[in-house]
């Protein structure tokens, strides 16, 4: 007899008291004030000592060093938000559980499936022009190799600065809000928030949107990119209970972005536009690879963590 495999489904959410309704609501309030307090007075700092993300290396170094910090701060205030219990750090959730190499495998495909596929099609329409060299510069290395360089061995560092971000996203956020909702709401908050949370850099620091391209152009595309990624966070994050799919897809992401593609490319009057965080190509590019890989990261199970 034939027989068809059912859908996926969400678990149902756990069934919660008041009091620790109440809790969760306490804990993702002080998240959400804990976090703009950090970064905000951090940014203007940096943007005081005249720092530009185009010419970063002539900026003072403690303006460099309140930029780059802005990527722990959700996890700062992640863990601010913990704490709001009242019961130390004691039950945090901290997501180091091994997980199975499929599923670290398909964490990694999903922003390589992404991002190379909308700049390759740039480089073809002229949207941005191909050149190799910077990257072969950087590495030393023939650029087939220094793709797989970027590719494999450097997502580690990113992944090290992803882990700070993802404290808060991933292990607050997400694990809190799906307690009392489903996973794909779930997926929507955090996808809105993370998001939102990139606007003050992109606003109002010189260069975090490129010169000639509108802000609100930007921030609609980032918000693309941002909601259509988080729906594969979140559901590897709660399936697997690990955090390890969620650093290595963020980090393929950057590297993809910044370490590959990004030195491959030479700037045009228009490529602002299309590539980059915040171009239009890359984010319909990223939509796409989330959801022609759906049925792959919605059938992960618990089953995927490794013993």
């Amino acid at each position: 007899m034939h027989t068809t495999t059912p859908p996926p489904t969400e678990p149902p959410a756990p069934a919660f008291t008041a009091a620790e309704r109440d809790l969760t609501r306490r804990q993702l309030t002080v998240f959400a004030l804990v976090l703009p307090a950090l970064v905000l007075p951090s940014l203007a700092y940096a943007v005081s000592q005249g720092l530009d993300l185009n010419r970063l290396d002539q900026a003072p170094v403690s303006a460099q060093i309140a930029v780059f910090s802005g990527g722990f701060m959700p996890g700062v205030a992640g863990l601010a938000g913990w704490l709001a219990a009242g019961r130390g750090l004691r039950g945090f959730d901290w997501g180091l559980r091994r997980v199975r190499w499929p599923v670290i495998g398909l964490a990694w495909l999903i922003p390589v499936l992404g991002v190379i596929p909308a700049y390759v099609v740039a480089w073809l329409t002229g949207a941005a022009r191909f050149d190799p060299g910077n990257l072969a510069t950087s590495t030393g290395l023939p650029p087939v190799l220094g793709v797989l360089l970027g590719l494999v061995p450097g997502i580690v560092p990113y992944m090290l600065l992803s882990y700070g971000e993802q404290i808060g996203w991933s292990n607050l956020l997400a694990v809190r809000l799906s307690a009392t909702r489903s996973v794909d709401a779930t997926a929507l908050i955090v996808g809105l928030a993370w998001g939102v949370s990139h606007f003050p850099l992109m606003l109002l620091v010189p260069g975090g949107i490129e010169e000639g391209v509108p802000a609100p152009y930007a921030l609609l595309w980032f918000m693309v990119e941002t909601v259509a990624l988080a729906y594969p966070l979140v559901w590897l994050r709660l399936r697997t209970g690990s955090i390890w799919p969620v650093l290595v897809l963020h980090a393929t992401l950057n590297a993809s972005v910044y370490f590959v593609a990004g030195a491959m490319t030479a700037a045009t009057d228009h490529s602002g536009w299309f590539v980059g965080e915040g171009g239009a190509l890359t984010s319909v590019f990223i939509a796409l690879a989330v959801l022609g890989t759906r049925p792959l990261w919605r059938n992960v199970t618990a089953s995927s963590a490794a013993n």
